[in-house]
């Protein structure tokens, strides 16, 4: 009596393990399709969530605002970028920050230091852009409002124009990270 139920005991085990098996591989497949999203633990990852808010806001306002075509369109090409740039931006941040950690425990105290000037240089430009892309984002609703109220106020270029700006600086700064790490041929992921 003992042996057998020891074997039912094993192959509910087996089942178990089975049954786990076949729950995580579809788990995993359904992460590996899932869209980037940026690093969770970071402080500024709040931004990537703001960012993909605002601009759903920022479309819902424009369908009822009165600017010109040409505006709207301008507009949602500008901010349909801006997330998936917050997003690469906060995954280089998140590079420099590992980066940083390495360099630190490095014997060549004199190129670490150099390197972590440059690291510490590009993390504060890519949060300071961060900060300024989440405020331009805000500023867009409250313009759209008063555009909407005003029905003839048209600063809204100078919107339009922030929003390209803030995009190329964000590609820009994600960009400069390749080149310092090359520059410095560091070998770290």
């Amino acid at each position: 009596m003992f042996i057998p139920l020891f074997i039912l005991l094993l192959l509910m085990l087996i089942a178990i393990v089975i049954l786990v098996g076949i729950v995580a591989v579809p788990v995993a497949i359904a992460r590996r399709l899932q869209p980037h999203r940026p690093p969770s633990r970071m402080a500024e990852s709040q931004y990537a969530d703001d960012a993909q808010r605002l601009v759903r806001e920022i479309k819902e306002a424009l369908k009822a605002c009165p600017i010109p075509y040409e505006q709207k369109t301008e507009l949602l090409r500008q901010v349909r970028d801006i997330p998936g740039n917050v997003v690469r931006a906060l995954h280089k941040l998140q590079r420099l920050r590992r980066i940083k950690k390495i360099a630190k425990r490095s014997e060549d105290a004199a190129n670490a230091a150099d390197v972590l000037d440059d690291i510490v240089r590009m993390e504060r430009q890519i949060v300071d852009e961060l900060r300024r892309t989440h405020e331009t984002l805000l500023a867009v609703p409250v313009t759209l409002m008063k555009v909407d109220a005003a029905r003839g106020e048209r600063n809204f270029d100078r919107v339009i124009v922030a929003l390209s700006e803030t995009n190329q600086r964000l590609n820009d700064l994600a960009d400069s990270y390749g080149e310092v790490r090359a520059k410095r041929n560091l070998g770290y992921p």
